[in-house]
Protein backbone atom coordinates (compact mmCIF):
# COMPACT_ATOMS: atom_id res chain seq x y z
CA UNK A 1 0.00 0.00 0.00
CA UNK A 2 1.40 3.05 -0.87
CA UNK A 3 -0.36 5.56 1.91
CA UNK A 4 -0.35 5.11 5.79
CA UNK A 5 -0.94 6.81 8.73
CA UNK A 6 0.94 6.85 11.68
CA UNK A 7 -1.12 7.75 14.66
CA UNK A 8 -0.97 7.18 18.84
CA UNK A 9 -1.52 9.32 21.74
CA UNK A 10 -0.52 12.89 21.62
CA UNK A 11 2.59 14.49 23.30
CA UNK A 12 4.81 12.07 25.17
CA UNK A 13 6.69 13.98 28.20
CA UNK A 14 5.48 16.43 30.71
CA UNK A 15 4.86 19.46 29.20
CA UNK A 16 7.16 21.67 31.52
CA UNK A 17 10.17 19.99 31.31
CA UNK A 18 13.10 22.55 30.80
CA UNK A 19 14.68 23.79 27.57
CA UNK A 20 17.82 21.74 27.51
CA UNK A 21 15.88 18.13 28.05
CA UNK A 22 16.45 16.01 24.82
CA UNK A 23 13.20 16.83 21.82
CA UNK A 24 12.70 13.31 22.82
CA UNK A 25 11.01 14.02 25.97
CA UNK A 26 8.36 16.85 23.80
CA UNK A 27 8.09 14.84 20.10
CA UNK A 28 4.52 14.34 19.65
CA UNK A 29 3.76 10.56 17.69
CA UNK A 30 0.77 11.29 15.63
CA UNK A 31 1.18 12.38 11.84
CA UNK A 32 0.29 11.22 8.54
CA UNK A 33 3.22 9.95 5.93
CA UNK A 34 3.46 8.54 2.65
CA UNK A 35 5.73 6.24 0.80
CA UNK A 36 7.89 8.39 -1.66
CA UNK A 37 6.09 6.62 -4.51
CA UNK A 38 2.50 7.86 -3.10
CA UNK A 39 0.73 10.32 -6.34
CA UNK A 40 -0.90 13.50 -4.66
CA UNK A 41 -4.69 12.18 -4.38
CA UNK A 42 -3.22 9.09 -2.48
CA UNK A 43 -1.16 11.49 -0.27
CA UNK A 44 -4.68 13.54 0.32
CA UNK A 45 -6.80 10.20 1.03
CA UNK A 46 -4.62 9.38 3.36
CA UNK A 47 -4.86 12.56 5.33
CA UNK A 48 -8.93 12.45 5.26
CA UNK A 49 -8.51 9.02 7.01
CA UNK A 50 -5.65 9.93 9.16
CA UNK A 51 -7.52 10.80 13.09
CA UNK A 52 -4.85 13.13 13.98
CA UNK A 53 -5.13 17.11 14.83
CA UNK A 54 -5.88 19.13 12.61
CA UNK A 55 -2.47 20.97 13.04
CA UNK A 56 -0.66 18.10 12.47
CA UNK A 57 -2.02 17.30 9.59
CA UNK A 58 -1.19 20.41 7.56
CA UNK A 59 1.60 18.32 6.20
CA UNK A 60 2.31 14.87 4.86
CA UNK A 61 6.23 13.72 5.36
CA UNK A 62 7.33 10.82 2.96
CA UNK A 63 9.76 8.05 3.46
CA UNK A 64 11.60 6.31 1.19
CA UNK A 65 11.43 2.27 1.21
CA UNK A 66 13.65 2.13 3.96
CA UNK A 67 11.48 4.39 6.07
CA UNK A 68 13.94 6.92 6.08
CA UNK A 69 12.44 10.82 6.25
CA UNK A 70 12.92 12.06 2.78
CA UNK A 71 10.79 15.29 3.22
CA UNK A 72 7.37 16.42 3.22
CA UNK A 73 4.53 17.93 1.15
CA UNK A 74 2.31 20.66 2.29
CA UNK A 75 -1.38 20.14 1.90
CA UNK A 76 -2.50 23.23 0.34
CA UNK A 77 0.35 21.75 -2.52
CA UNK A 78 -1.36 18.57 -2.84
CA UNK A 79 -4.91 19.92 -3.13
CA UNK A 80 -3.86 22.31 -5.84
CA UNK A 81 -1.67 19.55 -8.03
CA UNK A 82 -3.45 16.90 -10.12
CA UNK A 83 -4.07 13.83 -8.36
CA UNK A 84 -1.43 11.85 -10.33
CA UNK A 85 0.97 13.92 -9.08
CA UNK A 86 3.90 11.90 -7.30
CA UNK A 87 4.28 13.25 -4.28
CA UNK A 88 7.83 13.60 -4.46
CA UNK A 89 7.44 16.47 -7.36
CA UNK A 90 5.78 18.54 -4.57
CA UNK A 91 8.95 17.49 -1.94
CA UNK A 92 9.89 20.19 0.33
CA UNK A 93 11.87 20.66 3.33
CA UNK A 94 14.43 17.59 2.04
CA UNK A 95 17.14 17.59 5.40
CA UNK A 96 14.96 19.66 7.03
CA UNK A 97 14.65 17.28 10.34
CA UNK A 98 16.32 17.28 14.01
CA UNK A 99 17.92 13.82 16.06
CA UNK A 100 15.68 12.83 18.72
CA UNK A 101 18.86 13.33 21.50
CA UNK A 102 18.94 17.31 20.16
CA UNK A 103 17.93 19.83 22.91
CA UNK A 104 14.46 21.44 23.31
CA UNK A 105 15.58 24.64 22.46
CA UNK A 106 17.87 24.28 19.91
CA UNK A 107 15.12 22.23 17.73
CA UNK A 108 12.70 24.92 19.02
CA UNK A 109 14.64 27.48 17.40
CA UNK A 110 14.93 25.81 13.89
CA UNK A 111 11.33 25.52 13.70
CA UNK A 112 10.90 28.87 14.87
CA UNK A 113 12.54 30.09 12.04
CA UNK A 114 11.61 27.90 9.28
CA UNK A 115 7.79 28.50 8.16
CA UNK A 116 6.67 25.19 8.69
CA UNK A 117 4.08 24.03 11.20
CA UNK A 118 6.29 20.95 12.24
CA UNK A 119 9.65 19.91 12.44
CA UNK A 120 10.61 16.09 12.00
CA UNK A 121 12.40 14.03 14.84
CA UNK A 122 14.33 11.54 13.60
CA UNK A 123 16.17 8.42 14.96
CA UNK A 124 19.60 7.02 14.43
CA UNK A 125 18.97 5.28 11.61
CA UNK A 126 17.13 8.33 9.90
CA UNK A 127 13.83 7.40 10.63
CA UNK A 128 10.79 9.49 11.74
CA UNK A 129 10.09 8.94 14.76
CA UNK A 130 7.61 11.99 15.75
CA UNK A 131 7.51 15.50 15.12
CA UNK A 132 7.54 18.98 17.42
CA UNK A 133 4.79 21.26 16.48
CA UNK A 134 4.93 25.54 16.22
CA UNK A 135 2.78 25.56 19.89
CA UNK A 136 5.14 23.20 21.38
CA UNK A 137 7.95 24.83 20.20
CA UNK A 138 6.78 28.21 21.40
CA UNK A 139 5.85 26.42 24.84
CA UNK A 140 9.86 25.67 25.25
CA UNK A 141 10.83 28.99 24.52
CA UNK A 142 8.83 30.81 26.65
CA UNK A 143 9.85 28.20 28.98
CA UNK A 144 13.28 29.27 28.55
CA UNK A 145 12.76 33.08 28.63
CA UNK A 146 11.02 33.16 31.65
CA UNK A 147 13.55 30.89 33.37
CA UNK A 148 15.84 33.54 32.34
CA UNK A 149 14.09 36.59 33.66
CA UNK A 150 13.73 34.34 37.21
CA UNK A 151 17.55 34.13 37.01
CA UNK A 152 17.67 37.70 35.76
CA UNK A 153 16.30 38.99 38.82
CA UNK A 154 18.27 37.30 40.76
CA UNK A 155 15.67 34.46 42.17
CA UNK A 156 17.15 31.31 40.26
CA UNK A 157 17.54 28.19 42.34
CA UNK A 158 21.53 28.10 42.30
CA UNK A 159 20.96 25.33 44.42
CA UNK A 160 19.36 22.71 41.68
CA UNK A 161 19.49 24.70 38.01
CA UNK A 162 17.57 21.88 36.69
CA UNK A 163 14.46 23.02 38.25
CA UNK A 164 11.90 25.59 37.08
CA UNK A 165 11.29 27.92 39.65
CA UNK A 166 7.69 28.75 39.60
CA UNK A 167 6.70 32.09 40.93
CA UNK A 168 4.03 30.37 43.38
CA UNK A 169 6.87 28.99 45.48
CA UNK A 170 8.90 32.27 45.73
CA UNK A 171 5.60 34.17 46.70
CA UNK A 172 3.35 31.62 48.86
CA UNK A 173 6.24 29.11 49.64
CA UNK A 174 8.48 28.56 52.66
CA UNK A 175 10.39 31.97 53.64
CA UNK A 176 13.89 30.30 53.55
CA UNK A 177 13.40 29.04 50.49
CA UNK A 178 12.82 32.94 48.77
CA UNK A 179 15.60 34.46 51.07
CA UNK A 180 18.27 31.24 50.36
CA UNK A 181 17.88 31.73 46.25
CA UNK A 182 18.25 35.76 46.78
CA UNK A 183 20.71 36.16 49.37
CA UNK A 184 23.71 34.62 48.14
CA UNK A 185 24.10 37.72 45.27
CA UNK A 186 22.92 40.39 47.75
CA UNK A 187 26.32 39.22 49.30
CA UNK A 188 28.05 39.80 46.72
CA UNK A 189 26.54 43.22 45.91
CA UNK A 190 27.05 43.79 49.62
CA UNK A 191 30.75 42.98 49.25
CA UNK A 192 31.18 44.78 46.27
CA UNK A 193 29.65 47.95 48.03
CA UNK A 194 32.12 47.53 51.30
CA UNK A 195 35.18 47.69 48.33
CA UNK A 196 33.86 50.74 46.87
CA UNK A 197 33.56 51.97 50.06
CA UNK A 198 36.88 51.32 51.01
CA UNK A 199 38.27 53.32 47.82
CA UNK A 200 36.56 56.24 48.72
CA UNK A 201 37.79 56.45 51.96
CA UNK A 202 41.30 55.76 50.50
CA UNK A 203 40.53 59.29 48.78
CA UNK A 204 38.94 61.12 52.15
CA UNK A 205 41.84 63.87 51.73
CA UNK A 206 40.57 64.99 48.06
CA UNK A 207 36.92 64.53 48.76
CA UNK A 208 37.16 66.49 51.68
CA UNK A 209 39.38 69.27 49.79
CA UNK A 210 36.53 69.45 47.14
CA UNK A 211 33.29 69.04 48.46
CA UNK A 212 32.14 69.52 45.23
CA UNK A 213 33.61 65.83 44.31
CA UNK A 214 30.75 64.67 46.77
CA UNK A 215 27.55 65.82 44.32
CA UNK A 216 28.59 63.47 41.48
CA UNK A 217 29.83 60.73 42.87
CA UNK A 218 26.21 58.87 42.73
CA UNK A 219 25.98 60.16 39.16
CA UNK A 220 29.11 58.05 38.28
CA UNK A 221 27.70 55.16 40.05
CA UNK A 222 24.30 54.92 38.99
CA UNK A 223 24.97 55.91 35.27
CA UNK A 224 27.81 53.24 34.66
CA UNK A 225 24.91 50.78 36.69
CA UNK A 226 22.25 51.01 34.27
CA UNK A 227 24.17 51.13 31.27
CA UNK A 228 25.57 47.51 32.87
CA UNK A 229 22.16 46.38 33.77
CA UNK A 230 20.88 47.41 30.14
CA UNK A 231 23.81 45.47 28.32
CA UNK A 232 23.65 42.15 30.70
CA UNK A 233 19.83 42.18 30.34
CA UNK A 234 20.34 42.63 26.49
CA UNK A 235 22.42 39.77 26.49
CA UNK A 236 20.75 37.55 28.62
CA UNK A 237 17.72 37.74 26.67
CA UNK A 238 19.32 37.68 23.30
CA UNK A 239 21.01 34.47 24.11
CA UNK A 240 17.78 32.98 25.25
CA UNK A 241 16.27 34.08 21.67
CA UNK A 242 19.06 32.54 20.02
CA UNK A 243 19.96 36.15 18.46
CA UNK A 244 23.72 36.14 20.49
CA UNK A 245 25.81 33.11 19.54
CA UNK A 246 28.92 32.02 20.44
CA UNK A 247 30.32 31.53 16.98
CA UNK A 248 29.68 35.24 16.46
CA UNK A 249 30.16 36.73 19.96
CA UNK A 250 32.95 38.62 19.39
CA UNK A 251 33.21 40.02 15.55
CA UNK A 252 29.42 40.78 15.43
CA UNK A 253 27.60 40.95 19.32
CA UNK A 254 30.35 42.45 21.01
CA UNK A 255 31.89 44.90 18.64
CA UNK A 256 28.46 46.01 18.34
CA UNK A 257 27.88 46.47 21.83
CA UNK A 258 31.17 48.19 22.52
CA UNK A 259 29.95 50.79 19.41
CA UNK A 260 26.93 51.36 21.30
CA UNK A 261 28.86 51.52 24.30
CA UNK A 262 31.42 53.75 23.11
CA UNK A 263 28.67 56.58 21.22
CA UNK A 264 25.98 56.64 24.56
CA UNK A 265 29.68 57.20 27.02
CA UNK A 266 30.57 59.98 24.95
CA UNK A 267 27.07 61.95 24.27
CA UNK A 268 26.85 61.38 28.58
CA UNK A 269 30.16 62.03 28.97
CA UNK A 270 29.80 65.61 27.46
CA UNK A 271 26.51 66.71 28.69
CA UNK A 272 27.16 65.91 32.18
CA UNK A 273 30.90 67.22 32.26
CA UNK A 274 29.18 70.76 30.87
CA UNK A 275 26.39 70.36 33.62
CA UNK A 276 29.14 70.15 35.80
CA UNK A 277 31.28 73.15 34.34
CA UNK A 278 28.41 75.71 34.84
CA UNK A 279 26.68 74.17 37.85
CA UNK A 280 29.62 73.79 40.62
CA UNK A 281 33.04 74.39 38.13
CA UNK A 282 33.15 78.06 37.70
CA UNK A 283 30.86 78.80 40.65
CA UNK A 284 33.41 77.23 42.90
CA UNK A 285 36.90 78.19 40.50
CA UNK A 286 37.34 74.70 39.44
CA UNK A 287 36.27 74.46 36.16
CA UNK A 288 38.41 71.86 35.81
CA UNK A 289 35.54 69.73 37.62
CA UNK A 290 33.78 68.96 34.26
CA UNK A 291 36.51 67.11 32.56
CA UNK A 292 36.88 65.21 35.73
CA UNK A 293 33.38 64.01 35.64
CA UNK A 294 33.23 63.87 31.94
CA UNK A 295 36.24 61.34 31.83
CA UNK A 296 35.08 59.37 34.76
CA UNK A 297 31.79 59.30 33.60
CA UNK A 298 33.03 57.93 29.82
CA UNK A 299 35.26 55.50 31.83
CA UNK A 300 32.21 54.10 33.88
CA UNK A 301 29.36 53.97 31.08
CA UNK A 302 31.85 52.45 28.10
CA UNK A 303 33.16 49.93 30.55
CA UNK A 304 29.60 48.71 31.76
CA UNK A 305 28.50 48.61 28.48
CA UNK A 306 31.35 45.90 27.78
CA UNK A 307 31.08 44.11 31.20
CA UNK A 308 27.09 43.69 30.63
CA UNK A 309 28.25 41.61 27.23
CA UNK A 310 31.80 40.10 28.75
CA UNK A 311 31.01 39.01 31.92
CA UNK A 312 27.82 36.68 30.89
CA UNK A 313 29.67 35.47 28.08
CA UNK A 314 32.59 34.37 30.02
CA UNK A 315 30.41 32.52 32.81
CA UNK A 316 28.42 31.02 29.56
CA UNK A 317 31.73 29.44 28.43
CA UNK A 318 32.69 28.26 31.71
CA UNK A 319 29.54 26.82 32.31
CA UNK A 320 28.12 29.02 34.93
CA UNK A 321 24.48 30.23 35.13
CA UNK A 322 24.83 33.84 33.76
CA UNK A 323 21.91 35.56 34.28
CA UNK A 324 21.59 35.90 38.20
CA UNK A 325 25.95 36.22 38.64
CA UNK A 326 27.09 38.88 35.94
CA UNK A 327 25.24 42.04 37.78
CA UNK A 328 26.48 42.22 41.02
CA UNK A 329 30.38 41.45 39.51
CA UNK A 330 29.76 44.12 36.70
CA UNK A 331 28.51 46.57 39.43
CA UNK A 332 31.32 46.16 41.44
CA UNK A 333 34.04 46.62 39.21
CA UNK A 334 32.33 49.61 37.72
CA UNK A 335 31.67 51.29 40.61
CA UNK A 336 35.65 50.31 41.85
CA UNK A 337 37.06 51.51 38.35
CA UNK A 338 34.55 54.46 37.56
CA UNK A 339 35.14 56.17 41.06
CA UNK A 340 38.82 55.26 41.05
CA UNK A 341 38.88 57.44 37.54
CA UNK A 342 37.03 60.11 39.15
CA UNK A 343 39.39 60.36 42.33
CA UNK A 344 42.54 59.92 40.64
CA UNK A 345 41.82 62.76 38.04
CA UNK A 346 40.41 65.13 40.38
CA UNK A 347 43.33 64.84 42.88
CA UNK A 348 45.78 65.27 39.63
CA UNK A 349 43.53 68.16 37.95
CA UNK A 350 42.87 69.88 40.78
CA UNK A 351 46.05 69.19 42.49
CA UNK A 352 45.52 67.69 45.22
CA UNK A 353 48.31 65.61 47.18
CA UNK A 354 47.13 62.05 48.10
Amino acid sequence: MATTTFENAGATGAPNRPARDPISERIRDAFVYVAENATASEAIDAVSRSRVPTGQAAVVFIIDGQGKYRGFARLSALLRAEGSAKVTSLLDGAGLAVAHDTEQETAARILQKKDVPLLPVVNAKQEMIGVLTFDDAMDILDLETSDDIYFKAGVGDVFNSDDHIRSEKLTQGPIWYTVRVRILFLLVTLAGGLIVGGLIDTFEDVLGAVLALAIFIPLVMDMGGNVGTQSSTIFARGFALGHITMADFWRKNFAREALVGLTMAVGVALVAGTVAYFWQGVPNDIPQLGVVVGVALFTSVFLAACLGFLLPYAMVKLGVDHAPGADPFITTIKDFTGLLVYFSMAAWLIGVEI
